[in-house]
């Protein structure tokens, strides 16, 4: 009786090994699969176009903003005065700049009459031309004061959620550092490293199952978005000496690709850097089969 119990045992053993190796070799080969998946999104950083100390902050950590939304204002005191300086020079130019033409105007009126020599309009020409060059110059420099007095309030350039905001009132801040990013979370994807070998079926819009761990016991779907064409590795560097990789294993670890996937429907509670799973799409039932049965695991691990 024992020994038909520790064969029965034996049997079942085996068949599961079996059943396991063929599916190790069936979801490297004609159904890819893997656990290296990262969730991706989009992200910009703020950073100020003028240095300053903070005086406001108008959003929080985590806070949801949109386009034009003003985030932060650096003291404009120093900006001000710059601006204002910057229009009494305008308006003195301009003053110069009149005076000149005056004077031109009746320099060429003696010079039609000749009571004045041609040196005497050439000059007058060359005050006024340099008076004029001077009036544009400070409108330039005012259009700039005015830009970097404006360029005090800072806003948000994109929809997004403010995330790794730091800075406190009080703080200096340069045009060198972001002060704070601010994250696309309507623009989720998954970058998943599948082995080579599964390469010649992997296709662009094929259907693929995705499972999160931090999501038990869920199924997402999703199609393959486009595949990587090289990797870090793979691409020859002119300006170095080749790099010889000595691999002393006699099963040496597979490549990887990295395939794009983007989510038919994003979950939610998922954040940027979140790690799934994820199995091609088969005709038949394999793929739903062993991705419901790792949903159900994510519960332990």
């Amino acid at each position: 009786m024992k020994r038909d119990i520790y064969a029965l045992f034996t049997t079942i053993v085996l068949i599961l090994a079996i059943a396991f190796s063929a599916f190790l070799i069936i979801s490297d080969n004609a159904i890819p699969f893997t656990t290296q998946a990262t969730v991706k999104t989009s992200a910009i950083e703020v950073v100020p176009e003028v240095q300053g100390y903070i005086s406001d902050i108008m959003v929080t950590e985590g806070q949801t903003v949109t386009l034009g939304t003003p985030l932060l204002r650096i003291d404009p005191t120093d900006y001000k005065i710059a601006q204002k300086k910057a229009q009494a020079s305008v308006m003195q130019a301009e003053s110069q700049w009149q005076q000149t033409q005056s004077h031109l105007s009746r320099v060429k009126s003696l010079y039609q009459s000749k009571s004045v020599s041609k040196e005497s309009l050439d000059e007058a020409e060359a005050a006024d031309q340099s008076a004029k060059a001077a009036l544009l110059s400070a409108q330039s420099d005012a259009e700039t004061a005015q830009r970097n007095l404006d360029h005090t309030l800072i806003v948000a350039k994109q929809s997004g959620v403010v995330t790794n905001l730091a800075y406190r009132v009080g703080m200096r801040i340069s045009t060198s550092s972001p002060v704070l990013h601010l994250i696309d979370e309507d623009n989720l994807w998954l970058d998943a490293d599948f082995t080579e070998k599964g390469l010649p079926a992997l296709r662009e819009n094929k259907a693929v199952n995705v499972v999160f761990d931090a999501q038990p016991n869920e199924v997402y779907s999703g199609h393959i978005f486009a595949i990587d064409s090289a990797i870090l590795s793979g691409v020859a560097d002119s300006s170095q000496l080749a790099q010889v990789t000595d691999e002393s294993r006699w099963i040496r670890a597979q490549q990887k690709a990295r395939v794009r996937i983007q989510l038919d429907e994003a979950p939610e509670h998922i954040i940027a850097g979140s790690r799934a799973s994820v199995m091609m799409d088969d005709e038949g039932h394999v793929s739903d089969i062993w991705m419901t049965i790792l949903s159900w695991m994510r519960y332990l691990y």
